[in-house]
C-alpha cells in the first residue's frame, strides 16, 4: 500500500498542473468554456483517485462516477465550515481547491496504479459497448432519434410569456411521441442483458423527462428557485448574507463556487443544478448496488425506467430541499449497497453524503444522518438489538420536530404547537389532490384520468409493500427490519410536523409543505423495494412471452400519463395558478424603479411572481424597518403582513384604504400595486383600481398594471 498521487512524480505535476489552471480560472481567464473544461478534468483527475480510495475492487466507471460525487460532498463540507466561520471567495475557493488533493493524497491506495489508462475518461469496453449498439440495434438508434426529436421540440418552445403548464403549448402529438419512445425503450431493455447502451439511452430518456421546465420556462420556473438565486448572487457579491442561517448553505456553496470556476452565470447554475443531474445520479445510483447483489441484476434496466411512474416533480426544479432528496437518494442505494459490500471506504463515503445532504437542508438531511449512523453501527455489531432499534426509531420521530425548536430558540422565534388529535385533518390533507383541480368540472375521459392521478401514490405504495414481502422472503429477515422501522418512523415523524407545528410567516395553504417533504423522503428510502416488485413483474412477463407486447403498451402509457401529471397541468378540471417570472414582469419592476430614479424608497404591492422577479432584479437591496421587525419593499413572503394587504387589494376591493395603512405600516409616503392579465378577475380588478389610484400604466400590452399611490 502506498500514496501513488502524493509519490509518483507524473502524476503529482499532472495534479498541480490542473489544481494550477483552475485556481487561473478563478483569477485570470474568463473564457467559460476553457473554465469548464479545466474544472471538468479536475473532477475527473481527483475523483477516480477517490474513488480508488472508497471502491477499490470496482470498474473503472463507478470509482469515477462515485469518486465525483465524493470530490463535490467533500468540496461542499469544507467550503460549508469555512463559509460559517468567515466567507466564500476566490481566495477561500482556491484553499479549498488546494485541500482536496492534499486530503485524499494523504490515504493510502492499492500498489497497482489507479491511473492507468486514465488518458481514457471513459473505459475502452464500456466505449466499445455503446459505439456496438448505437450501431448494430436499429431500435436503440430509433429511440435514440426520437428522444431527440422531443428535445428538439422542447427547445423550439422556449416560452417567456405568461405559461401555467408547460402542456398548454404541445398538442397530442408529443404525448404520442413520447409514449412510442418509452414503449421501445422498456421493450428492448426487457430483452437486454449486461449492456451499457440501453443503460445510456436510460439516463437520455430520463434527462428528458425531468428537464421540461428547465427547457420551455426560459426565464425559470417556480417561485422558491428566485429566492436562492438571489441569495447566491448576493452572497458571489459580498461574500456572506447575514443573518447565517444553518440551511441551504450547501447549495449555495456550491452554485456560488461553481460561478466563479465557469464564469457561467448563478441564474443558469442554479436552475440547472437538479434537473439536468437527476437523471443521471438517480439511473446509476440504482443500477450498481443492484448490479453488484447476488441474483439482483435480473430484469434491472425494465424495472429501473418504471421509476418514473411514481411521479418526481421534485426533480424537475432546483431548490435546496430537491438537491437534498438527490443525495439522499444517492445514500439510500448506498446502503442497499453496502448490505454486502461494507468496508471503513465505503463509511467514509456514506458519511460525507449524509453530512452534506445535512449542509443542504438539515430537514432532510438529519433524518437522513440518523438513519446511516444507525445502518453502520448495525452492520458493525451485526445484530438487532431491539432496544437500540427502539430507541433509533423513537430518535428518528423526533429529530426533524426537534431540530425546528432549537432553530426557532436560535432564531428568537416563537414556535406555535397545536394539539394533533385537533389537526389530523392537516395531515390526510396531504394526500388529497390539489384545490385547484375540480374534476367534476371534466369531461368523462378527463375524470377518468384525473381519478387515475389520485391512485398513482397509493398504487406505487402498494408495490412498495409487495416489494418489501419479495425481499423479506429471499433474504435474511433481520436486514429488512432495519428498512421496515426506517419508513415507519419517517411517516410517523411526518405526521407530527404535519399536525403539531404552526410555521411562523408562512401562508395557510403551505403549512402542511414540511411533512409532504418526510413524505417524499419515505418514498426515496422506499425505492429499492419499488425495484424489486418490478423485478418480480418483468421475470413473470419473461416466462410468459406472449404477454410482453400488451403489458409493455399497458406500462408505457401509464409512464406517459404520470409524466403529463409530472408537471402542472392546466385544462378543465386543472385551474392551476402557479404562473412563471415573464419578460413583463422583469419589465414592470424596472419601470418603477426608473420611476423613482432608482431609489427604492417605496412599497411594492404584487403576487409573489412579481416580487420574487425585483429580488432576482435588485436582490436584497431595500429592508424596511416596521413594528414587526424588517419587511422587504416588496411583498414576500406570502406568509408576512404586506402580502396580507396584497390579499386585500385583489379578494376584497382594491382600494386606496388599504394601500395608505400598508404606507404607514411600512412608514413611507409611496405605494404601487401591481396587476397582472392572469390574475382573475383580471379586467375587473383593473378597473376598479383605476378609480383610486393616482397614476396607472399600462405595460407589454395590458400584461401588466402599475398603480401608484401617494399619502
Amino acid at each position: 500500500m502506498k500514496n501513488i498521487l502524493l509519490f509518483t512524480e507524473k502524476y503529482t505535476i499532472f495534479g498541480i498542473f490542473i489544481t494550477i489552471l483552475n485556481l487561473g480560472s478563478l483569477f485570470y481567464i474568463s473564457n467559460t468554456f476553457w473554465n469548464c473544461i479545466f474544472l471538468f478534468f479536475y473532477l475527473i483527475f481527483f475523483g477516480f483517485y477517490f474513488g480508488q480510495i472508497i471502491l477499490p475492487k470496482e470498474k473503472n466507471f463507478w470509482k469515477r462516477f462515485f469518486g465525483i460525487i465524493g470530490i463535490i460532498s467533500l468540496f461542499i463540507l469544507i467550503q460549508s465550515i469555512i463559509y460559517w466561520f468567515y466567507k466564500i471567495d476566490k481566495s477561500t475557493i482556491s484553499f479549498t481547491l488546494i485541500l482536496i488533493p492534499i486530503l485524499i493524497s494523504l490515504q493510502k491506495t492499492h500498489t497497482e496504479d489507479p491511473f492507468a489508462g486514465v488518458e481514457n475518461i471513459i473505459d475502452p469496453k464500456l466505449y466499445e459497448q455503446v459505439k456496438s449498439y448505437l450501431s448494430t440495434k436499429m431500435l436503440g438508434i430509433i429511440v435514440f432519434a426520437l428522444d431527440l426529436v422531443l428535445f428538439y421540440l422542447l427547445l423550439n418552445r422556449r416560452y417567456t410569456d405568461t405559461l401555467i403548464s408547460p402542456w398548454t403549448i404541445f398538442g397530442p402529438k408529443f404525448f404520442i411521441l413520447f409514449f412510442f419512445t418509452t414503449f421501445l425503450l422498456l421493450y428492448i431493455s426487457q430483452k437486454a442483458k449486461k449492456n451499457a447502451g440501453n443503460l445510456f439511452l436510460i439516463i437520455f430518456h430520463f434527462t428528458l423527462i425531468f428537464t421540461v421546465s428547465l427547457i420551455v420556462f426560459k426565464l425559470g420556473f417556480g417561485f422558491d428557485p428566485f429566492i436562492h438565486q438571489a441569495t447566491e448572487k448576493y452572497i458571489s457579491l459580498n461574500g456572506l448574507i447575514v443573518p447565517k442561517n444553518p440551511y441551504y448553505i450547501g447549495q449555495y456553496i456550491l452554485v456560488v463556487a461553481g460561478h466563479f470556476l465557469t464564469n457561467l452565470s448563478i441564474h443558469s447554475l442554479d436552475k440547472s443544478l437538479v434537473p439536468l443531474f437527476s437523471g443521471i445520479i438517480l439511473v446509476l445510483s440504482i443500477y450498481f448496488p443492484f448490479s453488484k447483489k447476488d441474483n439482483t441484476e435480473k430484469n434491472l434496466l425494465p424495472s429501473i425506467i418504471m421509476i418514473p411512474f411514481i411521479m418526481f416533480p421534485a426533480f424537475t426544479i432546483s431548490t435546496p430541499n430537491n438537491l437534498a432528496l438527490l443525495f439522499s437518494l444517492i445514500l439510500t442505494f448506498w446502503i442497499f449497497y453496502e448490505e454486502n459490500h461494507q468496508t471503513k471506504e465505503t463509511l467514509i463515503f456514506g458519511f460525507l453524503i449524509a453530512l452534506t445532504t445535512c449542509v443542504i437542508h438539515p430537514l432532510l438531511g438529519l433524518p437522513i444522518f440518523i438513519i446511516y449512523l444507525m445502518h453502520s453501527i448495525i452492520k458493525i455489531i451485526k445484530k438487532n438489538n431491539l432496544i437500540l432499534l427502539s430507541l433509533y426509531s423513537l430518535f428518528l420521530i423526533l429529530i426533524t420536530p426537534l431540530a425546528f425548536f432549537l432553530n426557532s430558540l436560535r432564531a428568537g422565534e416563537k414556535l406555535f404547537l397545536k394539539n394533533p388529535l385537533e389537526n389530523i385533518s392537516s395531515f390526510f390533507s396531504i394526500f388529497a389532490h390539489p384545490h385547484w383541480i375540480l374534476i367534476e368540472r371534466g369531461e368523462w375521459w378527463q375524470k377518468i384520468l384525473y381519478y387515475y392521478r389520485d391512485c398513482i401514490k397509493p398504487l406505487a405504495i402498494i408495490m412498495i409493500i409487495i416489494g418489501i414481502y419479495f425481499a423479506w422472503r429471499k433474504w435474511k429477515k433481520s436486514t429488512f427490519t432495519f428498512y421496515f422501522i426506517t419508513i415507519i418512523s419517517l411517516f410517523i415523524s411526518a405526521f407530527f410536523i404535519s399536525t403539531t407545528i404552526k410555521f411562523v410567516d408562512v401562508i395557510s395553504y403551505e403549512q402542511t409543505a414540511y411533512g409532504k417533504r418526510l413524505l417524499d423522503l419515505t418514498l426515496i428510502f422506499s425505492l429499492p423495494f419499488f425495484i424489486i416488485f418490478w423485478q418480480q413483474i418483468f421475470d413473470l412477463i419473461r416466462k410468459r412471452k406472449t404477454w410482453r407486447l400488451p403489458i409493455t403498451l399497458l406500462l408505457a402509457i401509464l409512464i406517459s400519463i404520470s409524466f403529463y401529471f409530472t408537471y402542472p397541468t392546466r385544462d378543465n378540471v386543472s385551474l392551476h395558478t402557479g404562473y412563471n417570472v415573464r419578460q413583463a414582469d422583469i419589465t414592470a419592476v424596472h419601470f418603477i424603479d426608473k420611476l423613482n430614479n432608482h431609489k427604492k424608497n417605496y412599497i411594492v404591492l404584487s403576487n409573489q411572481l412579481i416580487s420574487v422577479t425585483a429580488l432576482q432584479e435588485f436582490g436584497f437591496v431595500k429592508y424596511l424597518n416596521t413594528a414587526v421587525g424588517e419587511q422587504y419593499f416588496y411583498s414576500i413572503p406570502t406568509g408576512g403582513p404586506l402580502y396580507q394587504y396584497f390579499r386585500k387589494m385583489v379578494y376584497e376591493k382594491p382600494l386606496k384604504k388599504w394601500m395608505l395603512e400598508a404606507m404607514n405600516f411600512a412608514n413611507v409616503n409611496k405605494a404601487y400595486f401591481v396587476h397582472t392579465d392572469y390574475w382573475a378577475p383580471a379586467a375587473t380588478i383593473r378597473d376598479e383600481a383605476k378609480k383610486e389610484a393616482d397614476h396607472w400604466w399600462e405595460l407589454e400590452g395590458g400584461r401588466v398594471w402599475v398603480f401608484e399611490y401617494t399619502k
